[in-house]
């Protein structure tokens, strides 16, 4: 009688671990779905200025020092996500796709028709 309220109990927990595994991937699935509808993709072209993420300073931290150097132009995108990089030199180099960034260039106000001042 014993054994078999034992035997009961862990077929009871092995239900309720199925249970709990099958909820926990549902809701990774469903995460993973939002993320990746709402994450935009990084693509990159020819000519493009780019940051690069400088990682020595994570390890370092300062109050003040960004992580992100200059502005970089893209020489070369290659298929896999690398990206071919060349400095204010001319030097040119190889880097992951993942660690840069798109540089946002300072607003051209040559195109604006009219500004308003609001107080």
């Amino acid at each position: 009688m014993a054994a078999n309220l034992q035997v009961g109990q862990l077929n009871e927990l092995d239900e309720f671990w199925f249970h709990a595994y099958s909820s926990s991937s549902l809701y990774k699935d469903k995460m993973k779905y939002l993320h990746e509808k709402y994450a935009r993709g990084k693509e990159f072209k020819v000519g493009d200025l780019v940051l690069l993420f400088n990682s020595w300073l994570r390890l370092f931290p300062g109050k003040l020092k960004s992580k992100w150097s200059r502005p970089f132009e893209v020489v070369l995108v290659t298929p896999f996500g690398a990206l071919d990089l060349k400095n204010k030199n001319g030097e040119i180099f190889r880097f992951n796709g993942h660690k840069v960034k798109h540089y946002l260039v300072k607003f051209d106000y040559s195109h604006v028709v009219s500004m308003i001042y609001l107080k």
